[in-house]
């Protein structure tokens, strides 16, 4: 079982510390993850001029997101310890891989429609209706690929598999009971940029709700790793 806990640990610690690279990547390159909420006239220039690094980094950004259901039901996994698979389990990996799901369509709009629209937007006269046009498109996919990828996925979905797991935790007791008490608590505040889907403006900003579960799932690696390390 020591290579196992060792394996789980290295996979946790990627999930939690591995959003490091893409955001390096698009950071040096676009302002990233401040150009998110850049207009779309100021947007659009800057993709264009960074083309490679925009898919470089997205594309590393899209290889981390799904990279969370493995994550996710590994933690599920380790929760139910010796016991079987129950509903509550088998619910919290789906909305685990729905989290994963949902960031990949997010994310996908900058490699595809967004790079589309930014060339496009470079070839058109500047002040034309071509680029008004341009700009309005980009506009829309953003906010839909945003509440998508942002809101459901990064905040409602993986919410919701935190309580469940949570949950699981406090029932089958694979993993230390702390960890699951500590799961609801940090579900909360995962979950508040979510309200953005209501119209709301939500108290916490993304970036710390995110910053929330990653650390959740840093402390889930830790425990890993001690088991692996207790067992020479």
């Amino acid at each position: 079982m020591r290579p196992f806990y060792l394996a789980g640990a290295a996979l946790l610690l990627f999930q939690a510390f591995g959003i490091f690279l893409p955001m390096s990547v698009l950071g040096a390159a676009i302002d990233w993850p401040a150009s998110l909420d850049f207009p779309a006239a100021q947007v659009l220039p800057l993709i264009h001029a960074q083309e490679e690094a925009v898919r470089l980094g997205y594309g590393l950004y899209l290889g981390w997101s799904l990279t969370f259901a493995a994550s996710a039901a590994l933690i599920v996994g380790l929760a139910r310890g010796d016991k079987p698979m129950s509903a509550l389990a088998t619910l919290a990996i789906g909305l685990g891989v729905a989290s994963a799901l949902a960031r990949a369509i997010g994310i996908v709009r900058w490699l595809t429609g967004s790079s589309a629209l930014a060339d496009a937007y470079a070839l058109a006269p500047a002040g034309s209706s071509e680029r008004l046009a341009i700009e309005t498109t980009q506009m829309a996919i953003n906010a839909y690929g945003g509440s998508i990828g942002e809101d459901l996925g990064v905040s409602a979905f993986a919410a919701l598999w935190l309580i469940f797991a949570g949950a699981v935790i406090l029932k089958d007791r694979g993993l230390p009971a702390w960890l699951g008490w500590l799961a609801f608590p940090v579900a909360a505040v995962s979950a508040m940029p979510a309200v953005a889907l209501v119209g709301l403006q939500s108290p916490v900003d993304v970036v710390i709700a995110t910053t929330a579960m990653l650390l959740w799932i840093a402390a889930a690696a830790g425990v890993l790793g001690l088991r692996g390390l207790k067992r020479v």
